[in-house]
């Protein structure tokens, strides 16, 4: 690593206080960030959700903050602070407003997969937030804060956040089917993804800014047992959530295993799985401390007379795959095409 290519801890300072100042064009960019990512979820498309990552300057005050709390400038704490929580409520608000005047109620996959973070989320975060450490106190490698953007989520959950809210309990699937009847995590119901999605972003946050002052200290910026002290209690504040990562991580693990138990049934032809059943979505949650395992099926019509058979044989699989005794719900839907050309009468 060559020396020359470090910046000094006063124009780290300085080079802070400019960035994580709310200014009238840090709100502009907020603004098409939300926009952006607003749509994006809407349209379940992820290169839109990317540009989103890439434009919002949501990162700036957040590494801010800890080199303001590393150097003990409180001045720029408080200010990189309130940068931030503005900036979140203002994406929510933007958020909230395009979801109520587009009347979006079908929740894509890009939308549910932030509404329920898992310790992975967290793993990403530090890993972020320390990339992003090192590349504001290094000249020759400033360009990758763009890529750390995208690594880590933040303008995006808050997007779900407000769409959440605007949503409410209308929520649909891209099937046209109520989420509380598939049971696929967070019920349908949009006050639970709101907060699900918030979760991320101050998960995101603390762990972000505890990297973020671990390696400014171990760069030799600022006093690095105030940077050790508060890394831990802002690692320790997240304590309380880590439960329910942990539980989330563990969802996850058994989401995946069922999809891979019932591909490897049909490739060795067990008798109650067949190509015919096709798998939509797996979802997972703890009831009473035991996991209910929802499955939605698309089937040709065949296999309904059957489905206590598959629905009890498949359960003991899982269970015994997982080594604990699960619930297992099915929902299959028959596929019946018909076509029809409708056109205005001569």
């Amino acid at each position: 690593m060559n020396p020359q290519n470090a910046i000094t801890e006063e124009a780290l300072v300085e080079q802070a206080k400019t960035s994580s100042h709310p200014t009238l064009g840090y709100y502009f960019m907020l603004l098409m960030a939300a926009a952006i990512a607003s749509i994006g979820l809407i349209q379940d498309s992820a290169p839109a959700i990317i540009g989103a990552m890439i434009v919002a300057p949501l990162m700036a005050p957040i590494i801010g903050l800890a080199i303001g709390t590393l150097a003990g400038n409180r001045q720029l704490a408080l200010t990189s602070l309130l940068a931030v929580c503005t900036g979140a409520v203002f994406v929510v608000a933007i958020a909230f407003g395009i979801a109520e005047i587009f009347g979006l109620r079908v929740v894509g996959p890009e939308i549910s997969a932030r509404t329920l973070p898992s310790t992975l989320d967290l793993v990403i975060a530090i890993c972020a937030g320390g990339a992003a450490a090192f590349a504001h106190a290094r000249l020759n490698i400033v360009n990758s804060i763009a890529g750390v953007a995208i690594a880590v989520a933040l303008v995006p959950p808050l997007a779900v956040c407000g769409i959440g809210l605007a949503v409410g309990e209308a929520a649909v699937t891209d099937e046209g089917l109520e989420f509380a009847d598939l049971n696929l995590g967070f019920g349908g119901h949009g006050n639970l993804m709101a907060a699900g999605a918030f979760l991320l972003f101050i998960t995101n946050m603390i762990a972000i800014v505890a990297a973020a002052l671990a390696v400014f200290a171990a760069l030799g910026y600022g006093h690095w047992r105030r940077a050790i002290g508060v890394s831990l209690a802002l690692l320790f504040s997240i304590g309380f959530i880590t439960g329910q990562l942990d539980k989330q991580l563990e969802l996850i693990y058994a989401e995946d295993r069922v999809k891979r138990l019932y591909a490897k049934a049909v490739e060795n032809s067990e008798n109650f799985a067949t190509k015919e059943l096709y798998v939509r979505r797996v979802g997972a949650r703890r009831v009473n401390d035991q996991i209910e395992i929802s499955m939605l099926f698309i089937s040709q019509g065949k296999h309904l007379d059957d489905i206590e058979v598959l629905a009890e044989k498949f359960r003991q699989l899982i269970s015994n795959d997982l080594g604990e005794e699960i619930v297992l719900k099915l929902t299959v839907m028959p596929l019946n095409i018909v076509s029809h050309t409708a056109s205005p009468s001569d």
